[in-house]
């Protein structure tokens, strides 16, 4: 099965829809650290829940973390992940 970007969206989408019932709660769960950051390891674990390729795992969490940083600091805050998520998890 070929991984595409419709496919990978499509299983995050279906993950935060079934896990979670507002934003803040998937950011919360996935930032292991708790400090208020997700980090490229963070968003790994994310996609792994969202049963996605191992072999492509690292690739996709690094083009997340660089679309969704939009500070460019390295790590993704919660008013940068609440823009992308709040797009699939209705409250």
């Amino acid at each position: 099965m070929a991984w595409t970007k419709e496919k990978i969206l499509v299983n995050i989408e279906n993950l935060m829809r079934s896990k979670f019932t507002h934003p803040k709660e998937a950011f919360e769960y996935f930032d292991a650290d708790k400090d208020g950051e997700l980090t490229k390891n963070d968003f790994k674990n994310l996609l792994k829940e969202a049963k996605v390729s191992s072999l492509i795992r690292g690739l996709v969490a690094e083009f997340m973390l660089n679309e969704f940083d939009k500070s460019k600091t390295g790590t993704v805050n919660w008013q940068e992940f609440e823009k992308v998520a709040r797009k699939t998890i209705k409250e």
